[in-house]
């Protein structure tokens, strides 16, 4: 994995995890920057663009398998 990479985010809205019920999002995104323990993306929500924190185990790479 490395910036500008396309990958899916599994995201779900609201506070609680989708194993409590809670639907799932697959959101397309692109790789803006790497940590240890999270991944900062570019996604486009709610009709804006913006740039969010998500944890690696949230992330299906790359995105060209899975669409």
């Amino acid at each position: 994995m490395k910036p500008g990479e396309r990958v899916i985010w599994l995201h779900c809205p609201g506070k609680h995890s989708f194993l409590s019920g809670w639907r799932l999002q697959k959101i397309p995104g692109e790789i803006v920057r790497i940590c240890r323990r999270r991944i900062r993306i570019r996604v486009l929500l709610c009709g804006e663009e913006r740039q969010v924190y998500v944890d690696p185990d949230n992330v299906l790479y790359p995105a060209a398998e899975f669409s």
